[in-house]
C-alpha cells in the first residue's frame, strides 16, 4: 500500500511539473507577442518609434473620427475631403506610457510642421471613464471617445499615433512611441518618406499660440468643424 501511494504521488508531482512547464511557456510566448506589437514599455523606450506605412485610402480608413468629446457632446474629425494634416494620438487614461502625452498636450509640444492638427482619441465610455478623461484632456487639442476608430484604423497598443493627409484620406505613417521626442522623430521620418517635408515648422509653439488666440477671437474654438474642412467645401 504505501509503495502504491508513492509511486501515485510521484506520478502527481510530474504531471504537476508538466503543468507548470507549459504555463510558464505559454506566458513567455503572450509577453513575447505583445512586446512584438509594441506594448511593452521599455522596448519602446529602447527603441524609439518605428514608422509604418498603409496605402492611401486603405480599407477600414475612416472617413471621419466621430464620437463623444469628455463633456458629453459630439465631434467628428474629416479624415477626407478635410484640411491639412491630422494627428491622432490614441491615448487611454490608463496606460503609463500614455501620461507624459497627455501633459504634453496641455502645455508646450512641438510639431515638424505648423499645419500639423493633433487629435486626441480614446476609447468610447463603455471602456474609459468620462469623467478620468475629462481631467486629462487638454483644452487646446480636441479629444474625441470613439472606440469605433479604434477598431477601424486597427490600433494595436496605446499610445499610438496616425498621421493622415486629410485633404485626400491619406495615411502617411503610424506608429507606437513612449516620448514626445520619439513622435516627432516618427513624423518627420514619415513625412521625409512621403515627400511632404519641405515645410519648415518655424517656431510652432509661439505660432500656435498666436493661431489659437485669433481662433478664439473669431468665436472659433478647438475641435470646430470649420477647422478640418475642406476650404472648398461649401462652394
Amino acid at each position: 500500500m504505501t509503495t502504491a501511494l508513492v509511486v501515485i504521488e510521484g506520478i502527481v508531482l510530474v504531471l504537476m511539473a508538466i503543468l507548470i512547464a507549459g504555463l510558464l511557456r505559454s506566458h513567455a510566448e503572450i509577453l513575447r507577442q505583445l512586446n512584438a506589437l509594441g506594448a511593452g514599455e521599455s522596448d519602446l523606450e529602447e527603441f524609439g518609434a518605428p514608422v509604418y506605412r498603409r496605402s492611401s485610402r486603405a480599407p477600414g480608413t475612416p472617413d471621419a473620427i466621430t464620437g463623444e468629446t469628455p463633456d458629453g457632446g459630439s465631434l467628428s474629425i474629416p479624415l477626407h475631403a478635410g484640411r491639412g494634416l491630422v494627428l491622432l494620438a490614441f491615448l487611454s487614461s490608463g496606460c503609463t506610457t500614455c501620461r507624459p502625452f497627455w501633459r504634453a498636450f496641455g502645455g508646450d509640444f512641438d510639431l515638424p510642421r505648423h499645419d500639423v492638427r493633433p487629435v486626441i482619441v480614446t476609447k468610447g465610455a463603455a471602456e474609459e471613464s468620462a469623467s478620468k478623461i475629462s481631467e486629462l484632456a487638454p483644452d487646446a487639442v480636441p479629444t474625441v471617445m470613439s472606440s469605433e476608430a479604434w477598431d477601424a484604423m486597427k490600433i494595436p497598443v496605446s499610445p499610438y499615433f496616425v498621421l493622415v493627409d486629410a485633404s485626400v484620406g491619406a495615411i502617411v505613417g503610424e506608429g507606437a512611441a513612449a516620448s514626445w521626442p520619439h513622435v516627432n522623430d516618427l513624423l518627420t521620418q514619415a513625412l521625409a518618406d512621403a515627400g511632404m517635408g519641405s515645410v519648415t515648422k518655424g517656431d510652432t509653439r509661439s505660432r500656435a499660440r498666436r493661431v489659437d488666440i485669433e481662433l478664439s477671437n473669431a468665436g472659433i474654438g478647438p475641435g470646430d468643424p470649420s477647422l478640418f474642412r475642406s476650404p472648398h467645401e461649401g462652394q
